[in-house]
């Protein structure tokens, strides 16, 4: 061998050959081994329930079935499988947001035994975690029909579980004594029993708007909540008794059944369990109830420039003409914030405001961004708030006409309403507004409920949008 090829350097350079070779050879043994060992784990329940989790919607299927066999050995009346067709209260819903062709079990399950609800769902915790899945979503639902909020009742209530990946519900289950029958009522097209029954009645459709709440508390206040009929309140803000009346939301009849809620612990907890992404709805009760008459929704009476202004002052956060976005955004945000359960935005005097088309344009760009429809009270003619709603895209109507504004004449209060009424039965659909006067209570109460009796479907402003769709209220 040649002298040059035993110098220091040339063996160093073998020898680091050598040692390249081997780990590549371990680098290739050890993705083998890893590969082999990552099909394998692949093929496990806890693998195949961690690649769904990781977005591996065709991992549905396998993780729904090893659900139902771990399910099963603690809840032996758990119907497995493709629903049966001897089991009316069960429903595979299908949810396309998951995958296609999936489905979420909806299932009742009767449960043997006296164990309390907080004992069964530790157990079903426990025998999911055999399948890699958990609970994502547990929640008491009282079998009497307006209950919610009372105390437990281990015997009556049920057991609401959504189980599966985070993210990727499989089962929605409703737990029941075995001696009870509980009437059980899936959402299948996402839409309530309730909005069905609200969609179909029919007839000509008015929304009442009582503005100027927050100002006081009285018999008349009380005499317009206590009406029998929806109403939309618009709530001015930063007045003593803005936060009161703003509390007296209550659910609404919507195409989603989270929107017939309450929108107070109820509500909140519906929304945490959609957030969840347990998206199924499910009421328990009676099926024929008439929707409740006494709706309340909550609307923020925005103050805005009137053409009077200064000698007429609109009151504190008042958005004025030539503001920029960001000072109506704050203007928007302080009113905002001591209000609950607010839907929408109507404005309170605003006739220069709502006639300046940069400052609308503006506005309804801050709506949209908080997910806030616009009614337009039209105090001026030449408003363009409605076409700047429109333009952005907003949900949105235009007031008809205003009933009260001779606020002591109960006859021409009386005469406004049935043009109000007239408008509808022409249009379909028509939007007054009035106040929470003496006189505007007077004749409400003695009118609304024949005008219901003759076939006047009276709605909240949210339920007007939703009834309506993209249809022009004629204003």
């Amino acid at each position: 061998m040649p002298r040059s090829s035993r110098t220091p350097a040339a063996r160093r350079s073998r020898s680091f050959g050598r040692n390249r070779l081997v780990a590549l050879v371990l680098v290739a043994v050890a993705l083998v081994v890893t590969g082999v060992g990552a099909l394998k784990w692949a093929e496990t329940r806890r693998g195949q329930a961690a690649l769904l989790g990781l977005g591996s919607d065709r991992m549905h299927g396998q993780v729904q079935d090893a659900v139902d066999e771990a399910l099963a050995r603690i809840l032996p009346g758990l119907a497995t499988g493709a629903v049966h067709p001897d089991r009316p209260g069960d429903l595979d819903r299908p949810a396309p947001e998951l995958g296609e062709g999936a489905m979420i079990r909806c299932r009742t399950v009767p449960v043997d035994g006296e164990s309390p609800w907080w004992d069964v769902q530790a157990r079903v915790a426990e025998a999911l975690d055999t399948a890699g899945a958990r609970v994502l979503w547990g929640e008491r639902l009282p079998r009497r029909r307006g209950s919610a909020g009372a105390r437990p009742d281990e015997e009556q209530d049920l057991l609401r579980l959504d189980v599966g990946v985070p993210g990727h519900p499989t089962h929605t289950l409703l737990l029941h004594r075995a001696d009870l029958t509980p009437d059980v009522r899936w959402e299948r097209d996402g839409s309530s029993a309730a909005w069905r029954r609200l969609r179909e009645s029919g007839g000509p459709t008015v929304a009442l708007v009582v503005d100027d709440w927050g100002n006081f508390r009285n018999a008349t206040t009380h005499a317009i909540l206590d009406l029998p009929v929806p109403l939309t309140l618009a709530v001015l803000p930063g007045l003593s008794y803005s936060r009161h009346f703003a509390l007296q939301g209550t659910g609404l009849i919507l195409p989603t059944a989270a929107a017939t809620v309450d929108p107070g612990a109820v509500g909140r907890a519906t929304a945490a369990r959609r957030a969840a992404g347990c998206p199924v709805e499910v009421s328990v009760g009676r099926g024929g109830e008439a929707p409740d008459s006494r709706r309340r929704e909550i609307m923020l009476h925005l103050p805005m420039q009137p053409q009077s202004w200064p000698d007429t002052d609109p009151g504190p956060r008042a958005v004025m003409v030539g503001m920029s976005r960001r000072e109506i955004a704050d203007r928007l945000d302080e009113a905002l914030a001591g209000l609950l359960h607010v839907r929408g935005v109507n404005n309170h005097m605003g006739s220069a405001a709502t006639s300046d088309e940069t400052t609308m344009a503006r506005l309804m760009a801050e709506l949209d961004a908080r997910g806030l429809y616009f009614v337009d009270s039209l105090t001026a003619a030449g408003s363009v708030a409605w076409d700047e709603a429109k333009r952005a895209g907003l949900p949105t109507a235009r007031n008809r006409i205003f009933l009260d504004y001779d606020n002591e004449d109960t006859e021409r209060i009386r005469s406004n309403l049935e043009r109000l009424v007239t408008a509808a039965r022409r249009t379909g659909f028509a939007i007054g507004i009035c106040h929470p006067h003496a006189a505007t209570a007077e004749v409400l109460a003695a009118e609304v409920a024949r005008l219901a009796a003759q076939g006047v479907r009276f709605v909240t402003v949210s339920e007007f949008l939703a009834l309506r769709g993209d249809q022009d209220d004629g204003a």
